[in-house]
């Protein structure tokens, strides 16, 4: 491990922050409470299904205020700060919520885990950019992107396929002690990193006011980034409302706990190959003709969970993790080859803060909608979450990009002689 880490002589510092960059993210993900959390919570804690979405939707208020100030702490203080902090509150938080015996120590940690989670948003990007544009490399970022989200979807397949057989084994707690325990070993790796350069040629730091107005005010120009970016906020967030309601899924169709692991295994693997095979794709069809398709596949899940309670309906279930997979790097790719590098972790949080602000309203709603109606009425207030705005953003979105492509292809006349 301690060879891994160095760097080998002769080579950049910043090759050596991709190769550990991987190990930070596999780490981060390798989190054994992931199969059972909402068990743990339901049946150790005794907490009901609208309980914990209000506690999901207290989680998501935390990042929505918490998304721009440590955006602006990456772009002023450094991405590593901003990474080694958000290792350390996220392992004190995981560490507290294995332990909180109260709904009010449970929600302390939830909003330490969130102020965590803002920490790596934008932060992880930005870092793995400016790290590959320190050597020239900026252009393969889709693929080497690629690549961290397959070794991070590796990490969530191992906690799925150990954590669900060892709570069985021991109890719904032990596997969240644990895992506090490995995102303390990722914050040791991200202690080993070296700072990338944060601004371009000719660009200089500013003061955190500042900063957060000259990148709100490059959105505010650009209408089809800003269109690009509330799009995207509310595909993903379609998705994530849909995995939240996994576990409680196969537990309503009696699926015992010690075989959650292998029930989440096709979408982990899904999500881990649409990964490493997203620039092809993208090389292929395109990357703003990929995120056309993205909708209806993003969309597809929530329709087809909503339609069939029955089990069999957990064959959604992948595409839902696939979709994710392809979307993530896609978005991060699209946002980071068009901002630059003084603002780029501002920025991006500023595209977590809309997905958050999607998901604060969107997951007690369904929450509640579950414990009224059944699961089934819960995808599809999800589902439609999605089908309503997405054609409007959609066309918004296109007719930006014509309007750019127009703008960029007006010739510039010769000066006149004197």
């Amino acid at each position: 491990m301690r060879g891994f880490l160095a760097s080998a002589p002769g080579e950049s510092p910043y090759a050596a922050n991709v190769r550990k960059f991987y190990l930070f993210r596999f780490l981060v993900t390798f989190q054994l409470w992931l199969p059972i959390w909402v068990l743990y919570l339901t049946d150790f804690r005794n907490l009901s299904l609208t309980e914990v979405t209000i506690l999901e939707a207290a989680f998501w208020l935390v990042l929505v205020t918490m998304e721009l100030p440590t955006g602006i702490i990456a772009d002023r203080w450094g991405r590593k700060v901003s990474l080694s902090y958000g290792a350390v509150a996220n392992a004190a938080a995981i560490i507290v919520f294995a332990f909180a015996a109260n709904y009010g120590i449970i929600l302390v940690s939830y909003l330490v885990w969130g102020i965590g989670l803002t920490l790596f948003s934008g932060a992880d990007s930005a870092f793995f950019f400016d790290s590959l544009k320190a050597m020239g490399r900026e252009h393969e970022y889709q693929k080497l992107y690629g690549r961290s989200w397959a070794m991070q979807s590796l990490g969530t397949l191992a906690g799925l396929l150990l954590g669900a057989p060892f709570a069985a084994l021991t109890n719904l707690q032990t596997p969240i002690i644990l895992s506090g325990l490995l995102m303390l070993a990722a914050w040791l790796v991200s202690l080993t990193f070296v700072e990338p350069p944060r601004h371009d040629e000719g660009e200089h730091g500013l003061g955190a006011l500042a900063n957060a107005r000259h990148a709100a005010g490059i959105v505010y120009r650009a209408p089809a980034l800003r269109w690009f970016m509330l799009l995207a906020a509310v595909i993903l967030a379609t998705l994530m409302c849909v995995s939240i309601f996994a576990q409680p899924f196969l537990g309503s169709h009696g699926v015992a706990v010690g075989a959650f692991g292998l029930f989440l295994l096709p979408g982990s693997v899904a999500g881990m190959f649409g990964a490493l095979f997203l620039h092809r794709v993208t090389g292929w069809l395109g990357t703003n003709r990929t995120f056309v398709l993205l909708v209806p596949l993003a969309a597809l899940p929530a329709l087809g969970l909503a339609l069939f309670d029955t089990i069999w309906a957990w064959a959604f279930y992948p595409l839902n993790s696939l979709a994710y997979a392809l979307t993530f790097p896609l978005v991060s790719d699209y946002l980071n080859q068009r901002i630059p590098s003084s603002q780029r972790a501002t920025i991006l949080s500023m595209h977590q803060l809309l997905y958050s602000l999607v998901l604060v309203p969107l997951e007690p709603l369904a929450g509640l909608t579950a414990d009224a109606w059944g699961l089934p009425a819960a995808y599809a207030v999800a589902g439609t979450t999605l089908a309503i705005p997405a054609l409007p953003l959609l066309f918004i979105w296109r007719r930006a990009l014509r309007n750019e492509s127009a703008v960029a292809a007006v010739p510039v006349p010769a000066a006149a002689p004197t």
